[in-house]
């Protein structure tokens, strides 16, 4: 029963450090998604038609580790209550599997950091 006081030790500290990781993950997951969409997002129809309204695509981290990412004012829907976002959901569709898979990598690399150690 020695090992088991130094394993469950190791559990107790999981929490701390699997939500280290996933708000690693998740950071550089919305980094992306604002990248993807920032390249996405068409000009041709913008007031100045200089590309302005890639600036207003931001991300904010929030204080549990998860991240905003604020698609800005092109993204609202106008017509009907679900219309096609032409920049935001291909964005989401290119990026969604990259996400899925950094979250499962920070998990296994929490679980396998802990007791490597």
């Amino acid at each position: 029963m020695i090992g088991a006081d130094r394993v469950m030790r190791k559990i107790s500290q999981l929490p701390r450090k699997l939500q280290q990781d996933i708000a690693a993950a998740n950071a550089k997951s919305a980094t992306e998604l604002a990248r993807t969409a920032k390249v996405l997002i068409p000009v041709g129809g913008d007031v100045h038609g200089d590309g302005h309204e890639r600036e207003k695509i931001t991300v904010t981290p929030q204080e549990d580790g998860a991240q905003l990412v604020d698609f800005g004012p092109k993204s609202k829907v106008i017509e009907g209550k679900r219309g096609p976002r032409p920049f935001v959901n291909p964005a989401l569709s290119v990026t969604r599997k990259r996400h899925k898979n950094r979250a499962k990598r920070a998990v296994n690399k929490a679980v396998k950091g802990l007791f490597h150690d």
